[in-house]
């Protein structure tokens, strides 16, 4: 789980707080498209916490479901949400005037209330929200991660963090394609960044590495493959690459920076206009996706590096 349902606070309490779960409830099923009733209050609720209408659209129409919705929070204790939790279920629909049971939990339900509900499919409408369908909905839209940010504040920083974004730097989208099949390297990240310089004269006195006068961005593979015949010709050339995902994360972009600086300064490498425009290109489009906080698993190579001498090239 990447949520910790835990942060909103007990049902039971009576600093305020106690009402959390049941707007949480609301705000979430709000974004789904369920048109809210009936709000959480604070009075005798006659064992349903809020009512929403659902619209369904058929051929024949649109059909409105109304939703006893029922909010258990038992994060806290742990405890799964059993058949003694949600008695009289279809005493309850009736006496609201509704059209099925919807419960909200953020725990799961016991497998007696899970038979419960199994059931009473047959009579009635049925349906529920578990602690990880509440998490799976909630990170799959742009709306959902806004909510997940507002009630698990801890949680989604740490997620954030694990699952970093490009940082919106510059207008357009950024993106880096490959030259044969067109896909977007830096959203898949799988492809590559290969230069290509002629080879040396085997019988020069002096050894000088060539320029780089050519470069392209692919897939790995098959595109790789045709691209380097297309580009080689019919010249004898020798070919470098590098993975373009360590462009991608903090530590290996300084570390191809520096590497690249380096070799113009102290190599004396040089390279064509059109490789060099390239190289450009791929640091500046990398750089919205460096600008962020490392991961976990980006630290742990940090310090792999640190404790193999690796950071060397600083």
């Amino acid at each position: 789980m990447i949520l910790d349902f835990k942060e909103i606070p007990k049902a039971n309490t009576g600093n305020g707080d106690q009402d959390t779960f049941e707007l949480f409830a609301r705000d979430f099923l709000e974004i789904l498209g369920y048109e809210i009733i009936q709000q959480p209050d604070r009075g005798a609720d006659g064992k349903k916490d809020l009512i929403v209408q659902e619209s369904r659209h058929g051929i024949s129409g649109i059909t409105n479901i109304k939703w006893l919705v029922s909010c258990k929070h038992h994060a806290h204790s742990g405890k799964s949400v059993s058949d003694g939790d949600e008695p009289n279920i279809l005493d309850r629909i009736s006496v609201h005037e509704c059209d099925g049971f919807l419960g909200f939990y953020s725990t799961l339900p016991a497998t007696s209330l899970g038979k419960n509900f199994d059931g009473l499919k047959k009579k009635t409408n049925i349906d529920s929200f578990d602690r990880e369908r509440i998490e799976k909905i909630m990170l799959e839209s742009p709306e959902g991660i806004r909510l997940a940010s507002r009630y698990f504040p801890v949680s989604f920083e740490k997620y954030k963090i694990e699952n970093p974004k490009p940082a919106k730097i510059f207008s357009d989208d950024n993106s880096i394609h490959c030259e044969y099949c067109n896909d977007d390297l830096l959203k898949d990240k799988k492809g590559i960044f290969v230069t290509m310089r002629r080879m040396s004269d085997p019988e020069a006195k002096e050894y000088k590495k060539e320029p780089y006068i050519k470069a392209y961005y692919s897939c790995k593979g098959k595109c790789d493959a045709i691209l380097k015949g297309r580009y080689m010709q019919d010249e004898m050339l020798i070919d470098e690459w590098t993975d373009i995902t360590d462009f991608l994360s903090p530590t290996t972009y300084i570390k191809k920076l520096m590497a690249w600086m380096n070799s113009f300064q102290k190599e004396k490498e040089e390279m064509s206009d059109e490789a060099f425009d390239k190289l450009k290109y791929l640091f500046l489009h990398s750089y919205p996706y460096i600008s962020r906080e490392q991961t976990t698993e980006e630290k742990e190579k940090v310090k792999f590096y640190l404790q193999n001498g690796l950071m060397d090239w600083l």
